[in-house]
């Protein structure tokens, strides 16, 4: 008779095995993720880089200390992965999350996610009123974005700031309001910077969805072509 799974089963206690955890590569990976402390109402929401199977490196500049025990969310193309974990360690983009239980569920996720090259997010033409501050400074620059994705979004200027600059994103677009923490990107041109998203409040991240659906759906785009 074959052996129905219990629960410890189909979970997967990941600190049991340190070696085959040094032994596994990551890929670079960028996803929503929300990192909330156990038993705590903490929580950061903000931007996966890299994603193995036993861990992931989490961006932010926030990260919590090393050894905080967390529970962690990571949503891509409408999946979502669930675990529980540890911080395992800290650096200046952020922090390193090391999965210590998955489940059964999850587990099925993420080894779709690794067996995959990763893709980029959609990028959309997105016309909006963009503040963008250095963090620590007290002026800013007021801008125009050019286009808009899950990971980013690209500003025209003439001044660009220099690349790895952390900064503070303010967009206003259909009557909302997004503000995000970011850093610009290496696509710095002769008409401006890139932007990409490092970590953002749950509300910021609903509105940025929102904008995206509204760009993704074929009825608004076909009636935004005949407007031109």
């Amino acid at each position: 008779m074959n052996r129905v799974p219990s629960y410890t089963d189909q979970t997967k206690n990941l600190a049991d095995r340190p070696n085959e955890h040094r032994r596994v590569a990551r890929i670079r990976f960028k996803a929503t993720c929300a990192v909330t402390v156990t038993d705590s109402s903490r929580m950061v929401v903000a931007q996966t880089t890299e994603l193995g199977r036993f861990g992931c490196l989490v961006q932010t500049i926030k990260p919590y200390p090393k050894g905080t025990r967390v529970h962690i969310e990571i949503t891509e193309s409408g999946a979502t992965f669930v675990a529980s974990g540890v911080v395992a360690y800290v650096t200046g983009e952020g922090m390193g999350v090391e999965f210590r239980m998955v489940e059964f569920d999850s587990s099925e996720v993420l080894a779709n996610w690794l067996s995959r090259k990763p893709r980029q997010s959609d990028r959309y033409s997105f016309a909006a009123t963009a503040e963008v501050k250095e963090l620590g400074s007290r002026t800013g620059q007021v801008l125009i974005t050019r286009d808009l994705s899950a990971g980013g979004c690209f500003v025209k200027t003439v001044a660009p700031l220099p690349t790895g600059s952390r900064i503070r994103v303010h967009i206003e677009h259909a009557r909302a309001e997004f503000t995000a923490i970011a850093r610009v990107t290496d696509n710095v041109t002769a008409e401006g910077m890139g932007i990409e998203f490092i970590e953002m409040e749950p509300r910021d991240r609903a509105i940025l969805e929102k904008w995206l659906g509204e760009k993704s759906s074929p009825e608004l785009n076909s009636i935004e072509r005949r407007n031109r």
